[in-house]
C-alpha cells in the first residue's frame, strides 16, 4: 500500500471565516453552515482538540465519518455517532429501551416528555455535530429538554439524504441563535473546478447562495465523465485500472445497495486482470452487515460504500454506479441531493457508470459539463 496526503489542516492554514469559528467561545451556541469542502468538519475537529481537556463529546453521522474523525485527530477523540450516543443517553436516564415508532424510527415526542420528568443535573458536557442536518428537530428539542446548553453543530441542509432532518432556519430557532452565532463557510478547498460544476448542478436549495466554485487551476484533470456500459466487468477493470496509475489514490466506489457492494468488493478481488502493480487493496463498509469500520483512509487503495456511508468523506477518485438508484414518488429533489453528496466526495476526478438510460439519466448535467461515452 502507499501512503497518501492525510493530515488535519493546522491553525496556520485556516481562511479569516475558518479562524473566526476557532476563535469562537468556549461556552455557547453555535451553527456554522457551508457546502462540501469548506472545511466544516475540520473546524469542528480542531475546535474538539483546542478543548480536549473539557468535557465535550464530537458525534458524527455515520460510522464511516466516525472513524476517519478520529484517524484525522491523531488523538484519543471522544467521539460517537449521534445515534448510537443518543441511544445510550435515554437507556443511561430510564434504564429502559428507546420508545420507537417503526423500523427504528425514534418516537421522539415520547422521548421529550420522559426527559421532562428527569430530575438529574443538567450536564457541562460541550456537544460538537457534524452533519447537523441529518437529525430532526426534536432530536435538539429533547436535548435542549434536558439542560444541556453547549451546542457546536456544523451543517449543510442541501446534504439532507435523511427523511428526518433540520433546516437551517430550524437549527437557528431552536437554538435561538443571533446572527453573530451563525457563521457561513464559503470557499471550496476539496473539488477540482470540473467536479464542482457537476456537485453544483445538483444544488437544491432555494433558500441560499450556490456554493462558490474553486478557482480553476485543476480544469487541466478533465471534465467528469458518464460511462455506458454493456459489460459490469468492464467498469471493474477501469476502476483497477484507476488504481494501478497512482497508489497514493483513495479510490471511492459508491453504489446503492448493500448487494451491488458485495458483488463490486467481490469481482474487484476476483477479476482477471494485468496490472503494472499488484492489486489494490479492496476495503468496504456496509452498517447492514454489522461489520466495524475498518477502513485506513490514510492509505492507498479502493473503498466501496452506499451513499448515506459516505457522507462526510472525501476520495481522490469517485466512482458512481447508478444502476440501483432510484427516484420515487418523482421526488427529484431528494435524488439531486443525494447525488449532490456524491459528487462533491471527489478531489481530482469523477466518474459515473450506467448499463441504460433511466429516470436518473434526465436529471444528470448536459454534455459540457458532463461527458457521455461508451465505455468499450
Amino acid at each position: 500500500m502507499a501512503k497518501r496526503k492525510f493530515r488535519l489542516p493546522g491553525v496556520e492554514d485556516l481562511n479569516k471565516d475558518q479562524d473566526r469559528v476557532l476563535r469562537l467561545p468556549e461556552d455557547g451556541q453555535f451553527l456554522i453552515v457551508g457546502g462540501p469542502g469548506t472545511g466544516k468538519s475540520v473546524v469542528a475537529l480542531l475546535r474538539a482538540m483546542k478543548f480536549s481537556d473539557n468535557d465535550y463529546l464530537f458525534l458524527a453521522y455515520n460510522h464511516t465519518l466516525h472513524s476517519l474523525s478520529k484517524q484525522l485527530t491523531g488523538f484519543d477523540l471522544k467521539a460517537d455517532t449521534l445515534k448510537s450516543w443518543f441511544y445510550k443517553l435515554q437507556y443511561k436516564l430510564t434504564k429502559k429501551y428507546m420508545p420507537e415508532i417503526r423500523d427504528r424510527k425514534i418516537d421522539y415526542d415520547k422521548v421529550i416528555e420522559i426527559f421532562k420528568e428527569n430530575e438529574e443535573p443538567a450536564s457541562d458536557l460541550h456537544i460538537l455535530i457534524d452533519e447537523g442536518q441529518d437529525m430532526p428537530i426534536k432530536f435538539y428539542d429533547s436535548l435542549i429538554e434536558l439542560g444541556f446548553e453547549n451546542f457546536f453543530i456544523v451543517a449543510d441542509q442541501n446534504q439532507q439524504i435523511t427523511d428526518e432532518n433540520s433546516s437551517r432556519k430550524e437549527l437557528s430557532d431552536i437554538l435561538g441563535l443571533e446572527v453573530k452565532d451563525v457563521i457561513e463557510l464559503k470557499q471550496n478547498y476539496r473539488n477540482s473546478h470540473p467536479v464542482a460544476l457537476v456537485a453544483q448542478h445538483f444544488f437544491t436549495d432555494k433558500s441560499s447562495p450556490k456554493p462558490e466554485l474553486p478557482e480553476a487551476l485543476k480544469a487541466a484533470l478533465g471534465t467528469p465523465i458518464l460511462y455506458e456500459y454493456k459489460d459490469f466487468n468492464q467498469c471493474i477493470k477501469f476502476i483497477l485500472r484507476e488504481a494501478d496509475r497512482d497508489l497514493t489514490n483513495l479510490i471511492g466506489v459508491v453504489v446503492a445497495k448493500t448487494e451491488i457492494l458485495d458483488i463490486c468488493k467481490g469481482k474487484l478481488g476476483g477479476v482477471e486482470i494485468e496490472l503494472d502493480n499488484p492489486r489494490p487493496i479492496i476495503q468496504s463498509y456496509s452498517s447492514k452487515n454489522k461489520q466495524d469500520v475498518n477502513i485506513d483512509f490514510s492509505e492507498g487503495g479502493v473503498v466501496v460504500l452506499n451513499d448515506k456511508s459516505i457522507k462526510g468523506l472525501e476520495f481522490d477518485v469517485v466512482f458512481v454506479m447508478l444502476n440501483g438508484f432510484e427516484i420515487y414518488n418523482n421526488d427529484e429533489d431528494s435524488m439531486r441531493k443525494r447525488l449532490y453528496v456524491m459528487s462533491s466526495r471527489a478531489i481530482k476526478k469523477l466518474i459515473f457508470f450506467q448499463s441504460s438510460e433511466n429516470d436518473i439519466t434526465k436529471i444528470l448535467p448536459s454534455n459540457n459539463i458532463l461527458q457521455r461515452k461508451e465505455l468499450s
